[in-house]
């Protein structure tokens, strides 16, 4: 952790968003206690997300937890345990965390389901247009789906978009829709990610630094105050 520490100084991060994780073999497991452990830790450096995944979507438990330990919200890869993001069994849970006012962070990609169809926005359109006030997030960007998400995030303003990689990284074809989004109608509600481990920090800052951003309080609402707000930072 000291070297980690380390790293978030030399690329400029002040706070770390960490995730949980709840997926089945061989994908791996974050515990919502080790991450509210590492925030407990380092308190000025991090806030957590639990997470809940699979057979135990919407167990009361599961959330209690999370709301005991003080995390922010709740991360789901749906797409691991062959779920689709608006699944009627996980419709419980999305109504408890709009209730209890915890961020919802549905990861979307290729990457992160058995096929092209898990990741198409129209399952997230489907649950944030059932679940008005429940905030989404959207890590990946739900990519290759760059238009389709980003006329989800258009029309659900409760919509926010963490593309990471798929935006910062030379040459991801489609990804110059999230910029023109965010160069519009979308500039509160991107948000810089960094996809790490894949990619050094620094690194990462500094190719969301170099995108074609409108302007420089543009590219400071994606790097920083977007988040601030969305995580309630800030009043």
């Amino acid at each position: 952790m000291p070297a980690f520490i380390d790293e978030l100084d030399e690329a400029g991060i002040n706070l770390a968003v960490v995730m949980g994780r709840s997926a089945p073999m061989p994908f791996g497991n974050v515990s919502n206690a080790d991450v509210a452990e590492l925030v407990a830790t380092f308190p000025e450096r991090f806030i957590g997300f639990g997470s809940v995944g699979g057979n135990q979507a919407a167990t009361r438990d599961s959330v209690d937890e999370i709301v005991s330990l003080g995390l922010v919200g709740v991360a789901l890869d749906n797409g691991y345990w062959n779920l689709h993001d608006d699944d009627p069994g996980l419709f419980a849970l999305y109504a408890r965390l709009e209730k209890e006012g915890l961020i919802l962070s549905l990861t979307n990609s290729i990457v992160i389901a058995p096929d092209l169809s898990y990741c198409m926005p129209v399952h997230i359109e489907r649950v944030a247009i059932r679940f008005p006030a429940l905030r989404i997030v959207v890590p990946h960007g739900a990519w290759p789906w760059t238009t389709q998400m980003c006329a989800v995030a258009f029309k659900c303003p409760n919509v926010y978009v963490a593309p990471d990689i798929y935006m910062h990284l030379p040459n991801i074809p489609g990804s110059d829709h999230y910029l023109q989004a965010a160069n519009s109608f979308l500039s509160y509600r991107l948000m810089y990610a960094s996809s790490y481990p894949i990619r050094p920090l620094g690194q990462s800052v500094r190719q969301f630094e170099q995108l074609g951003f409108e302007s420089d309080e543009i590219r400071a609402r994606c790097k920083g105050a977007n988040a601030a707000e969305l995580l309630r930072l800030v009043k």
